[in-house]
């Protein structure tokens, strides 16, 4: 009796944490690019997700910074290494949420000590440059 117990509680906690794992794991960002206006800049800016880099253009084209990028869960890590707005050997890490319709990903604060990229991108709503395949 105690054993059955034992193995019921077990099953149990296994589909929880099962069931937790699957809420907390994001679509795939890779090779994704998604679109936000900065009303500092006047302009919209595109970040552009890729493998394990990322960058971010402006609607003309240009590209302001690059970064290594890396998800994990639903963390989005940037460490810049070029461009006009970068902040180079600065680790920004951010909560990514995505829409049930895979549109819209809002990135909030986890903890960055770039204060330009904090500025722009805390709690920033992006949309979806290119619909889902």
């Amino acid at each position: 009796m105690k054993l059955t117990s034992l193995l019921a509680f077990a099953l149990f906690a296994f589909l929880l944490s099962t069931r937790a794992q699957a809420q907390t794991q994001l679509p795939s960002l890779k090779n994704t690019n998604w679109k936000m206006y900065i009303p500092e800049l006047g302009d919209t800016i595109t970040l552009h997700i890729k493998t394990d880099s990322s960058f971010v253009t402006t609607s003309g084209g240009d590209v302001v910074v690059r970064s290594a990028c890396k998800v994990s869960g639903d963390t989005l890590m940037l460490t810049d290494y070029d461009g006009q707005y970068a902040c180079p050997n600065a680790t920004g890490k951010y909560q990514i949420a995505i829409s049930d319709d895979l549109n819209a990903m809002t990135m909030t604060l986890v903890d960055d000590p770039c204060d330009g990229r904090v500025n722009s991108i805390n709690k920033s709503k992006w949309i979806r440059a290119t619909p889902p395949a």
